[in-house]
């Protein structure tokens, strides 16, 4: 650049107009986070013109990669290091381009990415966009839902679904955890999966049939129907529905029948369609008809009435009716018998009994000898119906030894039937055996019943056996408690036979739960004492302790019952309805039986001690009499770490900060935090928590549909998982209940917790003002979470931020320079580094915040801070003059923050564009900090580049005052300037001229175009007052005069020396075009309108000043035009046209011969003609001593 002085000095001016043009008018880069790029932009000069230049940035991490250039057609590479740029940032700068063929700033700006998951519909920003294409293409939205670039769209402003995606996307491919996802955020409903019909029925399927169910599906998204049957004769190929069953939205489900497996009458199955949010169940009934072999309805009819007249049997035995009336109404049965089939000989032999036993025993002997051929001959093999013939044969005889004859027949027709049931009791009324012995009674009922009778009619004798000799009831066999139920349903049970039940059970070994109903069926008749008793024993002896033992056990502590472990079974069975209620309030007896030792399991004991706390004002002295025993308890539990609802209520209302220690401090926390997690699903086998701020999410089991889950803070996710791991967030319901308010508890436990995975766990629970408050109490702990790897990255980022500051803050120096040089620069963020330069700085770490700065740039960083840092480094003498740190500097003076020794740095180093040094110039020069240096590189600058600026001249007399003049850049400058006025008619400040008078005095060297600009300006109208030093005016005069160089505003100093005489008489035509170029003028005198125009050439006086000269008189005119020669290789070129004429009057101080003649012809103008005269007369005289003085040698 400072070749250009020597250039300058020694003529060798450049054009005013420069030029040069880019690629691109704005240069714009979009990277991804921590990207390298590169690329270049082409710089494009004028051909003819020899283009050179310098090109920076603005930006520490733009790096030109070749700063020097050449050519009229540049390529520019340049690198730009995203390294630790955060998505979003925008980084603005410029490149400036310093080149002789001016100065120029191409901006530029790089944008860092919010990284966006790219998918055949543009790129999926939000969920809205992601719906839509799960909409449109299910299988690609499942793809770009497990892909790793995916969470980035919650980065950008979905950030409270990541903990939810997290737990939902961990098992990969899975569509049925992308639609619980998508349900989840309420951007779909489930499908729903609607039949065709609500039952089907088929009638007489056979072999195998196959039969068909529509199911239509209403919604998109991801298609799974599970297939389930009730029923072993319904079978199909496969139980799992998904898309490629459907035909559009419609699913033709076969489903087989077989026949094989069907019974008689009415099979009934079902059929369910189950998704996870959703269950369709479609009834199946499958109708057998046997054909002949079938009931008709007659038959039906006929059982019924059969059935009707055994009940009406039962109320006559157990005297619910009278005799009469179970007459009258049995009569009406036989009637309707007759009516439906008068010839059925069940129905017959009725009929007969029925006449006998209304005293009509002719009508009942007739129809029994009618049946007596009728059994015989059509009915030989029916036993039965012989016997009751024979029977009934006997209530019409009357006679005892007819009747001994039959029971005799019937005993031998008995010993070949003896599993006939009705044999055995017509045998108990007609046999001498049975009828004397009730045990030989009993026996046979007994028989019967193992023989797998289940009549009524055994139960009736039987009870009635009871009824009348209780004590045949003497064990609690199948028999007995069969038949006592039976008595029990029919609620015919007699206190005799009561007393003997209880006695029994009383006496009962082991538990018997027919037994234990029997006897609460007792006591509902006849509420005693004793028989409670015996309830409650049995139960006992069962280990009962589900919520119908504990009404039992509260009627027994409620009668004071004197039974052994009742009040631990008491407590034992007690029970919370879904409300978390007591059944009842729990006896006075029970607290004081208890409050001695208590040996009940935890969660019983619980129970125990919540009430009695609740009720502490009402039992004052029990209550003191448990504390040590309560206090003990809460201790193991906490060791136990064990949580429900009523230990919640225990630890809020009675944990104490002395309970608490080293050993159990964790369980403490977890205890505190915890959660009771409740499903009804039974297919979910466990619960997922996902953390923000964990790496990995935290599995708990599921017992019962119940798990205790400790929930540290409220970032968080809480899904549901079967065995396939199918996750639900909202789609299975589950209720989350919070065990008890944590308070002030967690700080019982908190001094004790400093590392391990109890300090992470703390960490979650935020129990400060945010997870990231570090104290004098737990900087320790926040160290060791610093390096966990269970803690995300991006939460372990801020907790070593907060350390630092937490450092800084509290003086630690030593700790706070180990601390930043564990801290990788390139895992910040933007305003994380920022946030961090400026520790540094306060702390006084300047190395690092210089390292930090020079690596990673000032973007975003604060000014002042800058500012701070490099008055440090100054002072510490420890700053080089670069040009990166010029740059950095800048950053601070651009930001309007600077002070005396940052401008100080500047303006010994920084080197931008002249506009940008002019600003700085100003400010420092304001400060009075010496700009000397920088004063002189801007000149330098404007020389070479040819830029304008307001503050030029003010800038150059700063300098020379400061130099002392007359050096070669300010003779350079002056030139400059001088050809900028001369050649181009820049207007230019007086102050130049000045100078150039100044060291023409001193005799310094100056160019012509010095001169010639000096002589020009004092002919101009506004020469700002400035007096031309007549000396200086010859001398300049004679020096260009001499090399033959004039111009038309030489006639202005025509008096100034003798040479000027010559262009008296002169018309001057100048012309100013490209230098070098040949140019003639064309012309012709107005005297002579006949003559051809003729040529002369223009003599080139000054780089493009073109003059020819002509010698007019008064009045005379020439024209005029003016051609340019190989004018681009194409001849001749009209440039310029004009005329010239001499019409002015003017007093000629220099009188020559030429002068007297314009003079003459001005007098003859005016008719003057004395004055003519007298100049002729003067002419002549002038001629004649001009011819005689001087002659030719």
């Amino acid at each position: 650049m400072n070749s250009v002085i020597d250039r300058l000095l020694n003529g060798q001016f450049d054009n005013i107009e420069r030029t040069l043009s880019f690629s691109l008018p704005r240069l714009e880069l979009n990277i991804k986070p921590g990207e390298v790029c590169e690329g270049s932009f082409i710089i494009y000069g004028p051909k003819d013109k020899v283009v050179q230049g310098l090109i920076s940035t603005s930006e520490l991490r733009m790096q030109v990669l070749t700063a020097d250039f050449s050519g009229y057609e540049y390529e520019v590479g340049f690198r730009f290091d995203g390294t630790g740029l955060s998505a979003g940032d925008v980084i603005k700068g410029e490149f400036s381009v310093i080149s002789n063929q001016g100065e120029y700033q191409l901006p530029f700006v790089v944008n860092v990415e919010i990284s966006h998951v790219m998918s055949s519909m543009g790129p999926i920003r939000n969920m809205f966009h992601f719906v839509n294409l799960a909409k449109t293409d299910w299988d690609e939205a499942k793809k770009l839902f497990y892909s790793d670039e995916f969470i980035d769209v919650f980065q950008e402003n979905e950030s409270g679904f990541e903990s939810l995606y997290r737990g939902l996307s961990s098992v990969p491919m899975s569509e049925a955890n992308m639609e619980e996802f998508l349900i989840s955020i309420k951007k779909k409903q489930p499908i729903s999966y609607i039949p065709d019909r609500t039952e089907i029925v088929i009638d007489n399927p056979t072999a195998v049939s196959e039969h068909t169910v529509m199911l239509s599906r209403n919604g998109w998204g991801y298609t799974r129907v599970e297939v389930e049957f009730d029923g072993d004769f319904l079978s199909t190929d496969s139980l799992d529905l998904t898309d490629s069953d459907f035909i559009g939205n419609n699913c033709f489900f076969k489903f087989r029948v077989d026949a094989s497996l069907l019974h008689e009458g009415n099979n009934f199955g079902l059929i369910t369609f189950r998704t996870p949010y959703m269950e369709v169940k479609i009834p199946v009934t499958a109708k057998v008809n046997l054909g002949l072999e079938h009931l008709s309805s007659i038959q039906m009819e006929k059982k019924k009435l059969i059935v009707e007249l055994v009940k009406l049997y039962e109320d006559f035995r157990f005297k619910k009716i009278g005799s009469r009336d179970w007459l009258s109404e049995s009569g009406k049965l036989v009637n309707r018998m007759n009516a439906v089939d008068a010839k059925d000989p069940a129905f017959r032999l009725y009929t007969a009994q029925y006449l006998i036993t209304a005293s009509r025993v002719s009508e009942g002997k007739w129809i029994l000898d009618q049946m007596k051929p009728v059994l015989e001959e059509e009915y030989p093999d029916d036993d039965t119906l012989y016997c009751y013939y024979l029977y009934l044969t006997t209530l019409v005889e009357r006679d005892e030894y007819a009747t001994n004859e039959v029971s005799r027949m019937m005993e031998g027709i008995f010993s070949r039937n003896s599993d006939s049931w009705r044999i055995a009791w017509l045998l108990l009324y007609i046999s001498e055996e049975y009828a004397n012995s009730p045990t030989s009674r009993w026996v046979l009922m007994e028989q019967q019943f193992q023989d797998g009778c289940r009549s009524p009619i055994i139960f009736i004798e039987a009870l009635n056996l009871m009824f009348e000799s209780p004590t045949l009831l003497t064990k609690a066999s199948e028999f007995e408690l069969q038949t006592l139920a039976y008595g029990v349903k029919k609620g015919v049970l007699q206190q005799n036979l009561i007393d003997q039940i209880v006695y029994i059970g009383s006496r009962e070994r082991s538990y018997n739960e027919k037994l234990c109903k029997i006897l609460m069926a007792c006591y509902q008749t006849n509420p005693d004492k004793i028989t409670l008793e015996a309830i409650c024993s049995l139960l006992i002896k069962g280990n009962r302790t589900d919520p119908e033992s504990f009404e039992w056990y509260a009627l027994g502590v409620e009668e004071e019952l004197h039974i052994t472990r009742l009040y631990e079974y008491y407590m034992a069975a007690i029970y919370l309805d879904e409300d978390g209620m007591l059944p009842c309030e729990i006896s006075k007896m029970v607290l004081m039986f208890f409050s001695y030792q208590s040996n009940l399991d935890y969660e019983k004991n619980a129970i125990l001690y919540r009430y009695l706390h609740e009720h502490r004002d009402e039992y004052p002295d029990i209550y003191d009499s448990y504390r040590l025993q309560i206090e003990k308890y809460l201790v193991e539990q906490v060791d136990n770490g064990r949580i429900n609802k009523d230990l919640g209520y225990l630890y809020k209302n009675l944990l104490t900060r002395q309970m608490v220690d080293a050993s159990n401090a964790d369980k403490v926390l977890r205890i505190l935090y915890s959660n009771e997690i409740r499903t009804d699903n039974k297919r979910m086998t466990k619960v997922i928590v996902v953390y923000d701020k964990l790496e990995k999410e935290v599995e708990y089991l599921l017992a019962g549909g119940v798990a205790y889950v400790p929930l540290y803070g409220s970032d968080y996710s809480v899904f549901l998982a079967d065995a396939d791991d199918n996750r639900f967030a909202e789609g299975i319901p589950f209720i989350n209940s919070k065990l008890m308010l944590v308070g002030q508890l967690a700080s019982y436990a908190t001094p004790y917790i400093q590392k391990g995975s109890e300090s992470v766990e703390l960490f979650l629970c935020d129990i400060e003002k945010n997870s990231y408050t570090i104290t004098m109490e737990n900087v320790g702990r926040f160290r060791e979470l610093a390096s966990d790897p269970k803690i995300r990255s991006i939460c372990r980022k801020h907790i070593r931020e907060s350390l630092i500051r937490f450092y800084y803050e509290n003086n630690f120096e030593r700790q706070l320079a180990e601390y930043m040089d564990e801290v990788t620069m390139e895992d910040l963020g933007t305003a994380d580094r920022s946030t961090m330069f400026e520790l540094m700085v306060m702390s006084g770490n300047y190395d690092k915040a210089y390292k930090l700065v020079h690596r990673f740039g000032t973007h975003k960083l604060d000014p002042r801070i800058v500012m701070r840092l490099f008055g440090r480094l100054m002072d510490n003498e420890s700053l080089e003059n670069t040009e990166d740190n010029a740059k950095i500097a800048w950053y601070a003076f651009s930001h309007a923050k600077y002070d005396e020794q940052l401008l100080t740095f500047l303006a010994a180093n920084y080197s931008g564009t002249v506009k940008e040094m002019r600003d700085l110039w100003k400010t420092a020069n304001n400060l009075s900090v010496d700009v000397f240096e920088l004063s002189k590189r801007i000149l330098t600058q404007i020389l070479y580049t040819g830029a304008h600026i307001g503050d030029k001249i003010a800038l150059f007399r700063s300098y020379v005052e400061k130099s002392g003049g007359g050096d070669e850049l300010e003779r350079a400058f002056l030139a400059k300037s001088a050809n900028d006025y001369f050649v181009d008619n820049m207007v230019t400040d007086s102050y130049v001229f000045e100078r150039i008078a100044t060291l023409s005095k001193e005799g310094a060297e100056l160019l012509d175009v010095c001169r010639m600009a000096y002589l020009r300006s004092f002919t101009e109208a506004n020469h700002e007052g400035l007096k031309p030093d007549k000396d200086i005016v010859k001398d300049f005069l004679k020096r260009l005069l001499d090399q033959n160089v004039y111009f038309s505003f030489f006639m202005y100093y025509q008096n100034e020396l003798p040479q000027m005489g010559q262009f008296c008489d002169k018309s001057i035509i100048e012309y100013r075009t490209t230098p070098g170029t040949k140019c003639i003028v064309h012309y012709i005198s107005s005297e002579d309108e006949n003559e051809e125009y003729k040529t002369a050439p223009m003599q080139e006086m000054y780089r493009g000043i073109y003059d020819a000269s002509f010698i007019l008189f008064f009045g005379e005119q020439i024209q005029y035009y003016i051609t340019e020669e190989n004018y681009n290789g194409r001849g001749e070129k009209l440039t310029e046209s004009g005329a010239i004429s001499k019409n002015d009057i003017v007093q000629e101080t220099i009188v020559g011969r030429y002068s007297i003649i314009n003079d003459i012809m001005i007098g003859k103008t005016l008719q003057d003609y004395d004055t003519v005269d007298r100049l002729l007369s003067e002419y002549y005289r002038k001629r004649f001593m001009t011819n005689k003085l001087f002659r030719m040698l």
